[in-house]
């Protein structure tokens, strides 16, 4: 590890002070001044370096300080942070928002909820949020890969709740994404189809990427073609679901099974497919995923892999509290299982009798 130079005035030195000479994050050095290394598994290495540097620039925890505002917290309330990804400020963000808030009027506590919008991959700009007292604790959805990475780094002594995610040392509600795309996958073979294709939207999250991973190895694995001129994508919303669809049109042959990431884009799937004269169910079935609610208003009906998202939200908002209310130094996780929900675009047919 390289050091920066010891800075000279030591006095009233900071957390953030001492991450930066050291190249650490906020998190990591918090972590280890509380004495929590060893149970977030922090090597003794590093352990050493942070508590010897902290007395050289003469640190001073103020524990009682921290104390006291710990106390009027709890009897003031708690702030969430929300910090949601900008990709999904529609009207997906508005039915998490009714989750939440059907968890908070359980407590018998004031709630105080700030949103915080971020961009894709540029979660790491808000170190500051994550490090400080800004919040009491934070939930946190949308993540891309890159943002996974960057929380999977760093360690943070706020409790954090991820949505449809699960890092090490994080509490989350989840989907389990990778069987997810298993699951479409057994469908599509269980109907004798041989071609398939998958929409995407054109920000893919963490989530999404499991999905698609769990649907081609399955696909690999029954026979099924998932060719690379049948995955497409757009922005996450009907325009794109049109658009890409368009595209696939283009291809000299077509895929008989569409697997879409999003039921958002379900509305512009329909009509690009529509335009294309291509019936649906009878020259290509579809299955979507996400929240089902829509899909039995569009024509025809879409059958839906569902997941609620405003129950997500509202287990999210109940693992945090529990934490924050019972100052618990543990990670909490709840598992929502997607349920099938039938519509007129796949139907399920007899089983597939292999020879």
């Amino acid at each position: 590890m390289e050091l920066k130079q010891m800075p000279k005035n030591t006095r009233g030195v900071q957390v953030k002070q001492i991450a930066e000479h050291l190249g650490l994050s906020s998190g990591t050095v918090s972590i280890v001044l509380n004495g929590r290394g060893d149970e977030l598994r922090i090597s003794r290495e590093t352990q050493k370096i942070v508590m010897d540097t902290a007395r050289e620039m003469n640190y001073q925890p103020g524990k009682t300080q921290k104390k006291n505002q710990k106390t009027v917290r709890k009897s003031d309330g708690f702030r969430i942070g929300v910090f949601w990804n900008l990709h999904y400020m529609g009207g997906l963000l508005g039915q998490f928002y009714s989750g939440f808030q059907e968890t908070v009027k359980q407590y018998q506590i004031k709630v105080e909820i700030v949103l915080q919008p971020f961009e894709y991959d540029h979660l790491n700009a808000f170190e500051d949020a994550f490090s400080g007292r800004q919040y009491d604790g934070i939930i946190i959805g949308g993540l891309s890969e890159k943002d996974s990475d960057y929380l999977r780094e760093n360690l943070f002594e706020m409790p954090i709740v991820l949505i449809n995610q699960t890092l090490e040392n994080y509490s989350s509600v989840y989907v389990d994404d990778y069987q997810t795309g298993r699951q479409c996958a057994e469908l599509f073979y269980k109907n004798g189809h041989e071609r398939a294709g998958i929409v995407f939207s054109e920000n893919r999250s963490a989530a999404s990427v499991l999905r698609y991973n769990g649907f081609a190895e399955e696909c690999r694995k029954c026979g099924i073609q998932l060719k690379d001129e049948w995955k497409v994508s757009g922005p996450g919303n009907g325009i794109g679901g049109y658009e890409a669809v368009k595209q696939m049109l283009q291809c000299a042959e077509l895929p008989t099974a569409l697997f879409v990431q999003t039921s958002r884009m379900n509305s512009g799937i329909l009509a690009a497919l529509r335009d294309g004269n291509i019936a649906v169910p009878g020259q290509m079935e579809i299955i979507a995923y996400g929240d089902g609610d829509f899909s039995q208003y569009l024509y025809p009906t879409v059958t839906v892999l569902h997941v609620s998202v405003s129950e997500m939200a509202a287990n999210a908002m109940h693992l945090l509290l529990t934490i924050l209310q019972n100052d618990l130094h543990i990670t909490l996780s709840k598992l929502h299982v997607t349920k099938l929900i039938y519509g007129e675009s796949f139907q399920k047919k007899t089983e597939r009798q292999d020879p």
